[in-house]
């Protein structure tokens, strides 16, 4: 396969590849929904509602402290967010790989399938008979012109004499 073609059908693998992810994320998916119930009674234990006054008396009295912490931890976590786009760039190029391959193994397995090979042969075996049909009335109209024309200046001899 030529590079071209290659990059022409990537992105087609790449769709094949995330649809077939797609319906394996979707078979576990009653399983995760079983366990969400669980997961939120977790989470809602873990915050405790009567503590919420005291927490905002105490956040009046730090704002000075707070804002200068805020600033040094944006320019930290602009840092973080630009390693954390580039590494995610990278990631994403890899899945989209990995997607690719994975779609083009799908597509060859299905090739090499017999009843795509059945296809293939009998698509190629109708597309004959149907040249050799076009053949066919092609001549068929060409002889009937040719009787046509002939019965034309047969009778026009006829009424001539």
């Amino acid at each position: 396969m030529s590079t071209a073609t290659k990059k022409a059908t990537k992105p087609l693998y790449a769709a094949i590849g995330a649809g077939t992810t797609a319906l394996e994320k979707a078979r576990e998916l009653p399983q995760r929904v079983t366990t969400l119930p669980g997961t939120l009674k977790s989470l809602n234990e873990k915050v405790d509602l009567r503590e919420l006054p005291k927490q905002i008396q105490s956040l009046g009295t730090s704002v000075p402290d707070r804002a200068g912490k805020l600033v040094d931890r944006s320019r930290k976590l602009t840092d973080k967010a630009q390693k954390r786009v580039s590494k995610l760039t990278k990631r994403a190029s890899k899945t989209y790989t990995d997607l690719s391959k994975r779609g083009e193994k799908l597509v060859t397995k299905v090739r090499k399938s017999a009843p795509s090979k059945r296809a293939a042969a009998q698509t190629k075996s109708a597309r004959a008979r149907i040249k050799a049909a076009a053949t066919s009335v092609r001549k068929a109209a060409e002889a009937n012109i040719e009787a046509v024309s002939s019965a034309v200046d047969k009778a026009t001899s006829e009424q001539a004499s």
